[in-house]
Order: C-alpha cells, then structure tokens, then sequence
C-alpha cells in the first residue's frame, strides 16, 4: 500500500489532545491497539505498527513531530478512509499520540545546530 503525503498542515488550530484520545479509542485503537502498541503479525513484525511504546517510532522521528504526524492521519486515516478526517481533528489526534511515551534518540539534539528548532518537534 502506497500512503500519501498530502499538503502540509501547520495551522493555528489549538490541538486539543483530550479530542485527539477520543478520535483515537473511535477510529485507530482497532489496528493501533488501546495502548498503541500496534497489532504484530504472527510471520513477525506489525501488520499495524506501534505508535507509542517501547517499538514505536523514537523521539527524533518525523512521526514524532506534530504537524507531519497530522497530514500523514489527515491524508492515510483510518486506513483506507484517507481525508475523512478534518484538518483539527488530524491535529487533535496527533497532539495526542505524538506526546505519549516512546524511545529515545539522544542524536536529535544535533539535529538543529543553529537552534532553529521546529515549533513541532519534541
């Protein structure tokens, strides 16, 4: 399955992660499980990956970053539904799951050298 990219989305819509936890029980936790660990596949690895935990994306992925995290949801999510969701309800979901515990990856400190830090990275 080829995912979208889709336009970016940096808006100022006030992301409202408690939205976002609800969006996420309706819609995602059936593939992303309750606890966003995923749903493995019995060959190995995910048939749907992990988005917070222990095997999710880390810290310094793109994924962790709020506004690349919405368009990837706005634009793919639910899975074979892509667009069904409105651009603050794709934020709310990722303020949500963008903010939950997942690995570290010490390197992202040399990933902004001059201190221009995107507004929504972590």
């Amino acid at each position: 399955m080829k995912f979208k990219r889709g336009e970016k989305i940096d808006t100022p819509q006030k992301p409202d992660p408690t939205h976002g936890q609800a969006i996420y029980t309706a819609q995602c936790a059936s593939c992303h499980g309750g606890e966003g660990q995923g749903t493995k596949n019995p060959q190995g690895g995910y048939v749907f990956p992990p988005v917070w935990g222990k095997d999710s994306f880390n810290v310094g992925a793109g994924m962790a970053r709020l506004y690349t995290a919405a368009a990837f949801v706005k634009h793919n999510m639910p899975l074979g539904q892509g667009g069904t969701l409105s651009a603050q309800d794709a934020v709310d979901v990722a303020a949500d799951f963008t903010q939950k515990p997942r690995p570290d990856y010490a390197a992202w400190v040399k990933d902004w050298p001059k201190g221009d830090r995107p507004k929504d990275a972590r």
